[in-house]
This record gives structure tokens, C-alpha cells and sequence, in this order.
């Protein structure tokens, strides 16, 4: 029975039943699971023993302390957000963002702007010089679909990163690093690993095995594929400044967004 609960405990014993592979995410949280039980199987019988048996007080405590912490751990949940859920949600958001870009032409790297009523929008110039010195103006605008605040005309678009931001639940005091990594590793699965380097007013971004393709030409076009559009969100988010997509490398399963421009 030992051996049974320890395999539990490793997220072993959905593999042996021929189960879904599960994702990093879901096994530490399967992992928790297993966990909680063992607790829960060692806790109730050693309590019982020391409280009638031993007659140790002390040791009954940490038994009916290991049940406890136990049933805490078997509370959480394997799955907290579906993320098939959450990819239908991308997906659909993408095809009206594709819509829209096509409609009004749009060519250049979109600003993706502070969150404003708790959202993400993104600034896509449509003209050929980028208006970057409407970027303020547009922050303070009327959020609506078509701006010309700073005298550019460009589009205010509310990209799918900003909503899978709002879900993520970051915490407030989260670094550029922790954010990327939750969001994009641990919570999406996007890509294997990222990484983040600032220089100057600049942060170069490279992301490793990219598992998802956004099919979306004009998307990619101005806002970058799917998983540089969500870190924009996420650096714009967390930075509480707007950040504008100069360049995007794609060469393999390795995705490297070799400049973000920070405004201050």
C-alpha cells in the first residue's frame, strides 16, 4: 500500500494506468495530491495510537497536525484554469484582432500601453512613421477602436495577452523574470523556458521551444507571434510603462524577440 501512495505522491500512477501525459503544472499539483494523502494515511492511524496507546499528547498533536495539513494539500485543485479553455479564448481573440488589422491595413510594430480599468491595450500606428509621440497622448485618450490622439492615426486594440494576464493572477511585487515565467511556462505552456535581459531602455526576450503557432499573418506582422505578444502584456503590466515590439527573430523551435523599447 506504501509503495502505491509514494508512486501516487510522484504522479506516477496516472502514466501506469495509460492516463494523459500530464503537464509540469498539473504533476506539481498532482504531486500535492499524493502528498496530502500519504499525510492523511499516516496521520489519523499514528494519532489514534499515541493518544490511546502512548498516552503522549505531544505526539498526538502531530498527528492530528499531519491530517490537517494533509486534507489542506488534497483541497487543491489539478486543474485550476483548463487551458483549453483559455487557448479557445486566444485563438478567438486573435481571428477579430486579424480581422481588424487587415480592415484598416496596419503594417507597424504595435505599443503595448499600462493596463487602464485592469486591461492591456495595444497602440498600432497606421501610418508609416510610427507615431511614437502619441504614445502618452493615446494613454490618457478615450479608450476606443481607432485613435488620433498625438496627431497619428492608429488603432487601440485589446490584445489576447491581456486577458490571459488578468487570469494569471500575478502577484503585485512580481518581477519581469517571475511573470514571464509563470505566465508563459507554468500557466500557458507556451514555450519551454524564457529569458529577459535589460539593457538601457531596451529588453531583449529569448524564448525557447515555442509550442504554439499563431497562423495569423497581420497579427504576427504588428503585434509579434502569439507568445511575443503575451510577453509584451506581461512587460507593460508589470512595468506599469508602455513597451513597443522593435524586432522580432523567429529561427526554429527558438524564438527570440531581440527588442522591446521601454518608454518612461
Amino acid at each position: 500500500m506504501w509503495v502505491f501512495i509514494g508512486n501516487m505522491a510522484t504522479g506516477g500512477w496516472l502514466n501506469s494506468l495509460g492516463g494523459p501525459e500530464l503537464s509540469p503544472l498539473d504533476r506539481m499539483l498532482d504531486r500535492y495530491t499524493g502528498l496530502g494523502l500519504l499525510l492523511v494515511v499516516f496521520g489519523v492511524p499514528f494519532a489514534l495510537f499515541a493518544y490511546f496507546v502512548l498516552l503522549n499528547t505531544p505526539l498526538s498533536a502531530l498527528g492530528l497536525g499531519c491530517l490537517i495539513i494533509g486534507s489542506t494539500l488534497m483541497l487543491i485543485p489539478s486543474s485550476p484554469v483548463p487551458k483549453e479553455t483559455v487557448w479557445a479564448m486566444v485563438e478567438g481573440s486573435c481571428l477579430n484582432v486579424e480581422a481588424l488589422l487587415e480592415e484598416f491595413d496596419a503594417r507597424w510594430r504595435a505599443v503595448y500601453l499600462p493596463p487602464r480599468q485592469g486591461l492591456i491595450y495595444a497602440y498600432a500606428p497606421l501610418s508609416a512613421n510610427p507615431g511614437y509621440e502619441g504614445v502618452s497622448a493615446a494613454m490618457a485618450a478615450p479608450i476606443r477602436v481607432f485613435s488620433d490622439a498625438g496627431g497619428g492615426r492608429a488603432l487601440m486594440i485589446f490584445p489576447p495577452g491581456s486577458e490571459v494576464v488578468r487570469i494569471a493572477s500575478l502577484e503585485k511585487d512580481s518581477s519581469v523574470d517571475e511573470a514571464l515565467s509563470y505566465i508563459l511556462v507554468d500557466f500557458l505552456e507556451a514555450v519551454e523556458s524564457v529569458k529577459a535581459v535589460r539593457s538601457g531602455d531596451r529588453y531583449i526576450l529569448e524564448m525557447s521551444g515555442a509550442r504554439v503557432e499563431t497562423r495569423f499573418p497581420r497579427f504576427e506582422l504588428v503585434l509579434g507571434s502569439l507568445p511575443t505578444s503575451i510577453a509584451g502584456c506581461i512587460l507593460a503590466s508589470v512595468l506599469g510603462k508602455p513597451v513597443a515590439l522593435v524586432n522580432e527573430d523567429l529561427s526554429g523551435r527558438k524564438t527570440t524577440i531581440s527588442s522591446f523599447k521601454v518608454f518612461d
